[in-house]
């Protein structure tokens, strides 16, 4: 009993204060970690989109087709559902035999045979419109053309890239789910080192007649702000890291539109906070079910 009245007035032996600065950081860390495999869930999709649509449907023009023609079939695309808008570009024989030149070297075609290409149209489809059956119907409808010699699709490519872009978004998916488990727990252990320090103080206002919520209230309270400061920090690293990418690898991020950005930043602060609550609130009712002599 003497060491138990002892222990009570020495609150500063067994009530030091906890230091939150570490566990702020700590928690900051993982919900950084957190919002990368979001944004990278999020951001999957739109890149699947985002490919897709930048795949070119490829038009072989004959020899003896008229600028008349080509223009008729320039025409007709502008106002087609399927067409993408601005994506149309036009490569003459001349051309194509000029880059075909730049890949492979001074000595391509050297033996000044005659030029074996065509002019081609390239353009790209809608996502809406790229399954084969909607396809077929664009390569019939562009073969009515009396200019058009033949219509080409990347469609292996587009299968095999659906295929294993589906695979990493479950993949993802997954492992986003699994982080999120592995950041609750590392949150309920940080909080609960960081609470261990007032295990007593917990308990002695329990026993001098405070209600449980009573209890609870001041450290819920500090838990929120805590929870909000720490998500603020994850945000800023993560916003940094976005214009990072935003100014040295553009095309990854500039098509993620912007609810899904303002989406990202309130699950990566509503987890913080709920997190940060929840296990505040389970590890001071653990406190205040304990018996005296467990504390220690």
């Amino acid at each position: 009993m003497k060491a138990n009245t002892t222990l009570y007035q020495e609150p500063g032996k067994f009530g030091s204060r906890p230091n939150y600065f570490y566990a702020m950081i700590s928690i900051s860390l993982v919900l950084f970690i957190l919002g990368i495999f979001g944004f990278i869930l999020f951001n999957t999709r739109q890149l699947i989109s985002f490919y897709k649509e930048n795949l070119n449907l490829i038009v072989e023009i004959i020899e003896t087709g008229s600028p008349a023609q080509m223009n008729s079939l320039k025409e007709w695309l502008s106002t087609r559902d399927f067409y993408k808008k601005g994506s149309l570009s036009v490569i003459d024989k001349e051309e194509a035999i000029q880059l075909m030149r730049k890949d492979f070297g001074e000595d391509f075609l050297k033996l000044d045979l005659p030029n074996p290409f065509l002019d081609i149209i390239t353009f790209n489809v809608r996502e809406a419109y790229l399954e084969r059956s909607s396809l077929t119907k664009i390569k019939k409808a562009l073969l009515q053309f009396p200019n058009v010699k033949a219509v080409y699709f990347q469609d292996s490519f587009l299968n095999s890239l659906l295929r294993n872009m589906n695979k990493f978004l479950l993949f993802t998916f997954s492992l986003t789910l699994i982080l999120l488990a592995i950041s609750s727990i590392l949150i309920f252990n940080t909080i609960k080192l960081a609470l261990h320090s007032q295990r007593f103080i917990i308990k002695n206002m329990e026993l001098v007649g405070a209600t449980w919520q009573f209890i609870s209230a001041p450290f819920l309270k500090r838990s929120f702000t805590h929870g909000i400061i720490s998500s603020m920090l994850s945000l800023t690293g993560l916003g940094a890291l976005y214009f990072w990418l935003l100014r040295n690898i553009p095309e990854l991020v500039r098509i993620l539109p912007a609810d899904k950005l303002f989406i990202l930043a309130a699950g990566v602060t509503f987890a913080g906070i709920f997190i940060y609550l929840f296990s505040t609130y389970i590890v001071v009712n653990r406190y205040l079910k304990m018996r005296v002599d467990d504390l220690y």
